[in-house]
């Protein structure tokens, strides 16, 4: 499974069995439930939990609707809602059109060479770990504000899922197949071309997936910024007049919007005869790759970067006053005569943000790890959670952003509560499917000698279930740093994301630059680090 198709694999478990007890040799009859009873099921569960949180003194009065006044706001405004959601829906779409070319290209030339396929997925990387939301400043001075920003920030948000599916797809083109291409006297762009793209269709599929609502929410964040219209124009507003039914009508329309792109992408890999995937794929080094090669490979996407970076200010006709070099940025935390000063303010704030991303991460995992063993260990829960954990990928996090603010304040429950919102669901799919992709035979043995679920849990599903959950630590760094950085910069007002939008303001560009380098680089050394870890684990306990 890649690292962004957090979907892929997990497949509802067989119906669970009747309560009768097996004897004199019988088999227990197995009760069949369709599979559409269980999405109803898990549907009327959440509304009822929904309505249940909003009906409770739990939280403060009026900050959580109930469902029928959500669902009279939207009936009365419909025409507003969708005259709102139409610029947004065609924007994500822009960019990701302009994604699906860029990683097409990008992902059919990386897979020529080995080395070059990693340095392609390592550079996508950085671009997927920078903090985007306070990136808006410098894209808008680069584009001009406008259509083009947005754009832009849809892009860069369905980039690195796209390009991902791409080059896991063209590494998994079958070897007998292309050799007889080969034979035939075929060559690489022939090998690519009938069999790479065929073969690859089903990880393509499964990364746009994941691509076409990041592009919507790439389009909805570039909204905040400042737009005519749009559904992030409205959720502003909304949450400033303290329209709680109209925030949660905003909040419900984009996650349809974003189920709607995911299921489009997913009727179309069917109508292909796409079928799933289930392998995993990860940016280490190939076996054969020798000390030469690992360094080019680690050090391809930082020299790429820099080489981007200046060309841009070089040959794009920016202002020098906001975009800054990387010898500005050196000298402005190494040699200037303030230096030090500056890497104490740039550290202080820095530490707010690890600290915030450390919490979004370890409440996160936490919470998927402990929800993602009950659920396979009781089928009949999995089964009704089963739809919720897929539209849960359809939803733009973002949008509840403000409705988190009106329940749980400004503090440190915001926090966790974020972390929940942004790391829980997709590192739980990612768990839940690592824990189920265990041996029918293995559970039986345990099973055989009185084993129950605790058993089977501890001795078989979690050693097996090792590298799936590191991959859901991989998978959850940049989105931790993604929800703490949106966080400080729409709510908490402290650490990088404030830091970034006050030097901003104050056209200090070259601390907005420092902030962007020294974020970036953190996030990729811990992603790279985990990645190592992912890989050890794969090898020593995948079966």
């Amino acid at each position: 499974m890649t690292s962004t198709d957090t979907t892929q694999g997990l497949r509802a478990p067989a119906s669970p069995p009747s309560k009768r007890r097996p004897g004199n040799g019988s088999r227990p009859v197995e009760r069949h439930i369709p599979g559409a009873v269980w999405t109803l099921g898990g549907f009327a569960l959440a509304l009822g939990l929904w309505w249940l949180v909003a009906l409770s003194w739990l939280l403060p009065s009026g900050s959580v609707p109930t469902p029928p006044s959500v669902a009279g706001d939207l009936t009365r405004n419909l025409p507003f809602y969708l005259s709102n959601a139409a610029p947004t829906l065609v924007t994500a779409l822009e960019g990701f059109a302009i994604a699906a070319v860029i990683s097409l290209v990008f992902g059919a030339v990386g897979s020529l060479t080995g080395l070059l396929e990693r340095s392609v997925s390592r550079v996508a990387l950085a671009i997927y770990c920078l903090p985007l939301p306070a990136l808006l400043p410098l894209i808008s001075s680069l584009l001009g504000p406008g259509q083009p920003t947005r754009i832009t920030m849809a892009v860069l948000f369905s980039f690195f899922p796209m390009l991902i599916g791409v080059i896991a797809g063209l590494r998994a083109t079958p070897a007998d197949i292309a050799a007889i291409v080969h034979c035939a006297g075929g060559g690489r762009l022939q090998i690519l071309r009938k069999v790479g793209l065929r073969s690859a269709l089903p990880n393509i599929v499964a990364g746009t997936r994941i691509a076409g609502p990041g592009a919507f929410l790439g389009a909805l964040v570039a909204e905040f910024s400042g737009a005519d219209n749009g559904l992030g124009v409205v959720l502003v507003v909304s949450q400033q007049k303290l329209q709680t039914a109209q925030t949660w009508g905003v909040a419900i329309v984009a996650t349809v919007i974003g189920g709607l792109l995911y299921g489009t992408i997913t009727a179309i890999g069917r109508w292909l005869h796409v079928d799933p995937v289930d392998s995993q794929t990860t940016f280490a080094a190939g076996p054969g790759a020798g000390r030469l090669e690992r360094a080019a490979e680690y050090l391809t996407p930082p020299i790429a970067l820099i080489v981007v970076w200046v060309a841009i200010i070089e040959f794009g006709g920016v202002s020098p006053l906001v975009f800054k070099t990387p010898l500005d940025v050196w000298d402005y935390l190494f040699t200037d005569p303030a230096a030090a000063a500056h890497r104490s303010a740039l550290t202080t704030d820095w530490l707010i943000t690890m600290r915030d991303s450390g919490m979004i991460f370890g409440v996160g995992m936490a919470a998927a790890i402990v929800a993602g063993c009950i659920l396979v260990s009781f089928p009949a829960l999995l089964r009704l959670g089963l739809p919720l954990l897929l539209v849960s990928q359809c939803v733009p996090q973002i949008a509840f952003i403000p409705l988190l603010v009106a329940i749980c304040g400004r503090g440190f429950a915001f926090i966790i509560v974020t972390g929940l919102l942004v790391v829980f669901f997709p590192a739980m799919i990612v768990i839940v499917t690592a824990l189920e992709e265990r041996s029918r035979s293995t559970i039986d043995v345990v099973s055989v000698y009185g084993g129950g679920r605790r058993a089977i849990l501890r001795f078989v599903r979690l050693p097996g279930a090792v590298p799936g959950i590191l991959n859901a630590a991989r998978i959850s760094i940049p989105l931790a740093l993604f929800g703490a950085v949106v966080a400080e910069w729409l709510v908490t007002g402290n650490g990088i994301s404030q830091a970034m939008t006050t030097a901003a303001t104050t056209f200090d560009y070259t601390r907005l630059w420092a902030d962007v380098v020294v974020v970036s680089v953190t996030v990729i050394v811990l992603y790279e680090v985990v990645a190592v870890l992912h890989e050890r684990a794969r090898r020593r306990f995948s079966v």
